[in-house]
């Protein structure tokens, strides 16, 4: 076999994460954010509710919604604040325990105490 052929393959192999990384991306519609257990938004996806805290494990998020998307290193929102994703940000590796949506926990309670670190 001619080792120009190797080379070919190789190459086409590669595109082809990014095309379905992108179409795994775009699986969150519009007005939403979610959150995938795996990066590179791969794995199980998982809305963020427009009230209240998710617990997941969050490696990979899209923020398609109108609202800031906060995460938390630990579960029930609470813990040092791991990221922040402003409307129509995304970020394809994480690391959090949980999430919220509207930067609220509660209708009594704000982001929390820590300052965000923005993605992006």
């Amino acid at each position: 076999m001619w080792p120009g052929g190797l080379i070919v393959v190789a190459l086409l192999g590669v595109g082809q994460p990014v095309q379905a990384r992108n179409a795994d991306k775009a699986a969150c519609s519009r007005g939403a954010g979610c959150v995938w257990d795996q990066t590179e938004f791969q794995g199980h996806r998982t809305q963020v509710p427009s009230a209240g805290c998710i617990d997941s494990r969050i490696r990979s998020a899209v923020n398609n919604s109108d609202e800031v998307l906060q995460f938390y290193m630990g579960g029930g929102c609470t813990g040092p604040v791991a990221a922040t994703l402003q409307p129509g940000q995304d970020a394809p590796d994480i690391g959090a325990g949980s999430a919220t949506r509207g930067c609220s926990r509660s209708a009594a309670e704000d982001c929390g105490e820590d300052e965000p670190s923005p993605i992006g």
